[in-house]
């Protein structure tokens, strides 16, 4: 519905005139799960279906309106968050990424928080909704703001040749929520022996911060920042058991910024201190 009630006044991107702050009310942007300095390699199509929203565009903050579209092309940095704490919102993000090119339908709820609703990977569609997809890519980067019309017919091709694929039963294998999750899993095990942020796994996955970690709780039961302390504490238990091992050298190799850190962090995981763990456990 409100694709097909996109116009020119509800496109929305870096160009004279169109900015969304030059044409919805502006206001300060207070982050909420991730900074205003977020950004891809890759454009993305930030459509709001539902409900209103802040948004962080170059750093400039406004109000989005449902039916609003925001084009941010590569390199662009950009936010989201609610307006006020009880009230929600639906968007749909178009991530341009051509070698795994996505649309997920994420939404802001009183209860429940920000959460994942839908994933799909647009890079198993037949060949005529990816070449829209390659159309999209072309409008997003162009100098010039993109004819609605355009936009219009290019997303709704995409999205049609989506549900034709989701009735002929081909849901399983466009929903990636499980193996996006398996993604991030294998990049934080993959990198234990340095310092992770929740943007780093979500960068490494081309997502969202606040969308992997809704995601990652939903689909293990488990938090993300959670799941990343509590492997590089695994990996500092195997280093301690280490005759030679110190707290200090085992700190520093993994990225902790001081020993008394890294002390509380591995109290928190295994209830007890480094030195008072290895003294059990060393070999």
């Amino acid at each position: 519905m409100a694709l097909g009630k996109l116009d020119a006044g509800r496109v929305l991107g870096p160009w004279r005139g169109a900015r969304p702050a030059d044409l919805r009310r502006k206001m300060r942007f207070a982050p909420v799960l991730y900074d205003e300095d977020h950004a891809h390699g890759h454009a993305e199509l930030c459509l709001l279906l539902e409900g209103r929203c802040r948004f962080s565009f170059e750093h400039v903050g406004c109000v989005l309106q449902a039916g609003d579209l925001v084009v941010l092309p590569a390199g662009l940095p950009h936010a989201e968050a609610y307006l006020r704490p009880g009230e929600g919102y639906r968007l749909a993000w178009w991530s341009l990424n051509e070698a795994e090119p996505r649309l997920h339908v994420t939404r802001y709820a009183r209860r429940g928080g920000f959460a994942m609703e839908h994933l799909m990977n647009l890079a198993l569609l037949p060949a005529d909704a990816r070449e829209k997809l390659a159309r999209l890519r072309a409008l997003a980067g162009s100098a010039r703001r993109p004819d609605a019309d355009a936009l219009r017919e290019a997303m709704l091709s995409v999205t049609l040749a989506l549900y034709r694929r989701v009735l002929d039963g081909g849901e399983a294998q466009l929903d990636t929520r499980a193996q996006l999750v398996r993604r991030a899993t294998e990049f934080v095990r993959a990198n234990t022996g340095r310092a992770l942020a929740l943007a780093d796994v979500a960068d490494a996955v081309h997502v969202s911060p606040n969308y992997l970690t809704s995601l990652f709780r939903a689909e293990t039961g488990t938090p993300l920042g959670r799941f990343i302390l509590a492997e590089r504490i695994a990996l500092a238990q195997r280093r301690l058991r280490q005759p030679t091992a110190t707290v200090k050298a085992v700190a520093a190799e993994l990225g902790f910024a001081d020993p008394f850190t890294f002390s509380r962090a591995f109290k928190r995981v295994t209830g007890r201190a480094p030195k008072a763990w290895a003294a059990v456990n060393a070999r």
